[in-house]
């Protein structure tokens, strides 16, 4: 019914084009006007993700109200960059277009939820009560939602190359080599007089990067590597390049692997914590609707469903709440000149305890599968020596852990059979 998009390489993927609809604040709905012709209108709207649908404020009455009501099939489209390039007759950019049926909300509750979707969004630091001043009992608004059917977006290429010259420019970089290059994040290494080599970092998801990069700041190298710069409108950032940069995963001896994971583990949770971070149980409830919307098994939703209950039990078990790494694995901890470090992380808010069953979830390539579970077992109990906390609960949070992988993997297109069967005897 829908299109496939003519050039396909520059297609964005479902995760991408939904940040783009969370971050857009406005965007322009096609709908088909007076005498045949097509009539797009400016507004602004609230994605909700779990609903698989967006939600504007309108007039009662007007063009675009008698237009839906003749025929409620609409196009939105949302501009997310556009970065003219004069010397190339081009822009860099980025947008998404949604296609679905709009409809007029009459059940009073629909109403409220989506008034206040819109409210929480353009007025945030607002209270319950000062919206609800202003929503009232919601009569006096006409909302209307566009329920989705077909999602696609579409990027410049050259959109990474163009922010990667920008930050030359600004914080002088030179023998600048790339590690790293996707659609939407890139990683590379460089030299500058200020600050000697350098990591830099560009992510379309600017809300992870800036996270990531607060909780170094305030961790000042304690654990970890240095925070140098930050910027917010590119979505880019300088960090400090760890030699020899061997990785935790290089070492043999488990033993060793574990003492160094918890010394690493000690350290790092003294960041102090501030507006902005998602926690983990935001994450989960992310990649439970993932599930429910985006068709996947029946087994891989019952299983995502018990790890949303494993985080919830253990959210409620530990009370204490701290920044996490959330992403604290072999391959982030690198051995440094002050010893080994964290990198990379995610700064993620939870029970301390959530930042071990990332690890244990990456000793799984130690051992084969029939060996797996007692390999887990002596690792589990080798941290809960050194952490005090319980191999159960370990245990259960790598399930979740494992879960959380598996819906992420799905996410960019990647086969989940392997880990999926690893986790079964964690079922």
């Amino acid at each position: 019914m829908f299109r496939e998009m003519r050039r396909g390489k520059q297609a964005l993927q479902k995760k991408a084009c939904e940040e783009v609809l969370k971050r857009g604040t406005a965007g322009v709905l096609a709908v088909a006007g007076d005498d045949g012709y097509p009539y797009a209108v400016p507004l602004s709207y609230v994605y909700d993700a779990e609903h698989s649908a967006l939600y504007f404020h309108s007039a009662l009455s007007g063009h675009k109200m008698d237009a839906l009501k003749r025929n409620g099939k609409a196009s939105f489209c949302v501009v997310d960059k556009d970065s003219v390039v004069p010397k190339e007759y081009t822009t860099y950019f980025r947008s998404v277009i949604v296609f679905g049926t709009v409809h007029i909300l009459e059940d009073a509750q629909e109403k409220y939820y989506a008034i206040e979707a819109l409210a929480k969004k353009y007025a945030p630091d607002d209270s319950r009560e000062g919206r609800d001043k202003v929503i009232g009992d919601g009569s006096r608004f006409c909302m209307l939602e566009l329920q989705i059917a077909h999602m696609t977006g579409k990027e410049a290429r050259e959109l990474i190359g163009h922010k990667l010259s920008a930050a030359v420019d600004k914080w002088k970089l030179e023998e600048v080599s790339c590690l790293y290059e996707k659609e939407t994040r890139a990683v590379y290494s460089a030299y500058t007089k200020e600050w000697g080599s350098v990591i830099v970092k560009i992510n379309e998801d600017k809300k992870e990067l800036k996270s990531g990069y607060e909780m170094l700041r305030a961790l000042n190298g304690t654990g970890c590597c240095q925070a140098y710069a930050f910027d917010a409108g590119d979505g880019t950032a300088v960090f400090e390049q760890i030699f020899p940069g061997n990785t935790l995963r290089e070492e043999q001896d488990p033993q060793k692997r574990a003492a160094v994971f918890c010394e690493v583990f000690q350290k790092i949770h003294g960041a102090e914590l501030s507006s902005g971070h998602d926690t983990y149980m935001d994450w989960l409830e992310r990649a439970k609707r993932y599930c429910k919307d985006g068709g996947a098994a029946v087994d891989v939703r019952e299983k995502m469903q018990r790890a949303y209950q494993i985080g919830k039990e253990m959210f409620e078990k530990y009370p204490e709440r701290v920044l996490l790494h959330g992403d604290l694995h072999h391959d982030n901890i690198l051995l440094g000149r002050r010893g080994y470090c964290m990198i990379d992380p995610k700064g993620v808010i939870a029970p301390e305890i959530f930042d071990i069953p990332r690890f244990l979830l990456n000793e799984f390539g130690y051992v084969s599968e029939e060996k797996t579970k007692t390999h887990i077992k002596m690792m589990s109990g080798l941290l809960a020596q050194r952490t005090g906390y319980e191999e159960a609960d370990m245990e259960k949070l790598l399930f979740m852990e494992g879960m959380l992988d598996v819906v992420w993997c799905m996410e960019d297109g990647e086969d989940t059979a392997e880990l999926l069967n690893r986790l079964r005897c964690f079922c």
